[in-house]
């Protein structure tokens, strides 16, 4: 397909950079260091189920992000440069700290939840004040997504062909019951795949994409796929329209997206659901089925708890911050509503909570724990982002710089969706990819100049007009 008029306009992300002679980055420590966090995280889960292994006492991980926060946070310590984001971290922490206090919560649990909620974006500031990437690392970044996903695929079709019945388990390497880390993972990178044809106008590439996530999603049941990439097509429709695009692509948009849910909703009644016993597709959208999937509230796998659907969730998390007018505005403060069955902790505001963590989804427990003051700085600080990332795009001269930045803004425009629809935030995959990937970005709009060796000199310095007993001495 041709590119739009204003893709072609000066300025605009119409050169590929070279490819890098070297390889030489590839060998650097952060790199390396990022490759065991990948691995600890998409495949070390995988050895264990396999092997038979529980994956609850498995901290490696855990030991993996702490080494990077602290490497990030002794950096910033010794080279003296604290970005923005770091400043907004200790802020957020001070202030949500002092309401966990007045509720009397141990340190340790308020510590556990300061880890939950900044263990991946501090990988950001890692990425951006440590990483020295290549002149294509864009376009590597986007191949790497893609080719992780069509991995992911290949080992779901070799479970599927040792006897692995479709399901939450039929996940890749997200390992067992690994469907809800390994949805979110295909989102984001439809997001990007969307952002590479908003920068470039190209469809084939988001073809392969929306087709990966199809056959992914058909093999682990996830009926949520057909209806959040419709959302994301939408959104990115507008963005197109709204940007300059033309009127005329909207009718070929749309043909092909209900092309592909017509592909799609007969493969799963036959292919899912007959042989599963499932209810075809359409029957989840009646009135009644939709409201028994928001608001059914069953018995966990926990004794003595329920768990609640996620419109239950957050209406519950609403009605637990109406306590008094401060707790509306700030809930029950830093990780009142986390929880770690291994270390024994769990928030001030658990102990007699029927309902556990408050359901399968992150808004739930984020509404409660940072009331609507949180809520309310954190879609602040997705505009300002997205604002950023628009600019960039704009004005970048490499497409695949672009097609990050469009799919970074189309992802952090839904990061409410993601957050009520799973527990996000806590899913290493997804959030690494995001942050990472954000960091790499804002080190292209931020770029890190080099500092002269000495300041430079006023003019009148040079000027002989001026009385030498005025000018400064020259250093010997």
């Amino acid at each position: 397909m041709a590119q739009v008029n204003y893709r072609n306009k000066p300025g605009q992300a119409t050169q590929t950079p070279a490819k890098a002679g070297s390889r030489a980055w590839m060998r650097a420590w952060w790199f390396r260091l990022l490759v065991v966090l990948l691995f600890v995280e998409l495949i070390w889960p995988f050895l264990l189920w396999q092997a038979g292994l529980k994956q609850r006492m498995d901290f490696t991980k855990e030991i993996v992000a702490g080494v990077i926060v602290g490497l990030t946070l002794i950096f910033m310590l010794l080279k003296n440069r604290v970005p923005g984001g770091m400043l907004l971290i200790l802020a957020i922490t001070i202030i949500w700290t002092l309401v966990a206090m007045f509720e009397r919560q141990a340190a340790s649990v308020t510590l556990w939840g300061w880890w939950r909620l900044f263990k991946y974006p501090i990988m950001a500031l890692f990425i951006y004040l440590m990483s020295r990437w290549p002149p294509d690392a864009a376009r590597l970044v986007f191949k790497f997504l893609m080719y992780t996903l069509a991995f992911e695929v290949l080992v779901q079709l070799g479970q599927f062909a040792t006897g692995q019945p479709p399901g939450d388990s039929l996940a890749g390497t997200f390992a067992n019951k690994g469907v809800g880390p390994y949805s979110l993972f295909i989102f984001f990178v439809v997001c990007i795949g969307l952002g590479h044809w908003l920068a470039t106008g190209q469809w084939k590439s988001l073809g392969v994409i929306l087709a990966l996530g199809l056959v992914a999603t058909m093999l682990s049941v996830t009926k949520f796929y057909v209806f959040a990439v419709a959302v994301l097509l939408v959104f990115a429709l507008v963005v197109h329209l709204v940007r300059g695009g033309q009127f005329r692509h909207l009718l070929l948009y749309v043909t092909l997206a209900l092309l592909a849910g017509a592909i799609f909703v007969p493969v799963y009644n036959n292919f899912i659901a007959t042989t599963r016993g499932l209810k075809p597709l359409q029957a989840y959208l009646t009135r009644g089925a939709i409201e028994g999937y928001l608001f059914t509230e069953k018995e966990s796998d926990q004794g003595g708890l329920y768990k609640l659907g996620r419109g239950g969730a957050v209406v519950y998390a609403w009605q637990q911050i109406q306590r008094d007018r401060t707790t509306t505005l700030f809930g029950y403060g830093m990780g009142s509503r986390s929880y770690s069955t291994t270390l024994g902790i769990q928030g001030a505001t658990l102990e007699d909570d029927l309902y556990g963590g408050g359901g399968n989804t992150s808004l739930g427990v984020w509404i409660q724990e940072y009331g609507l003051v949180g809520a309310a700085l954190f879609l602040a600080m997705n505009f300002w982002l997205m604002v950023k990332l628009f600019r960039f795009a704009r004005r970048t001269s490499d497409p695949y710089e672009a097609t990050l930045a469009y799919g970074l803004i189309i992802f952090t425009f839904f990061w409410p969706l993601w957050l009520w629809y799973h527990k996000t935030w806590l899913f290493g995959g997804v959030m690494i990819a995001y942050w990472v990937t954000l960091g790499f970005v804002f080190q292209r709009i931020y770029p890190r100049l080099q500092r002269p060796n000495r300041r430079p000199q006023p003019a009148w310095v040079e000027d002989e007009s001026v009385p030498a007993f005025f000018r400064p001495r020259p250093k010997r």
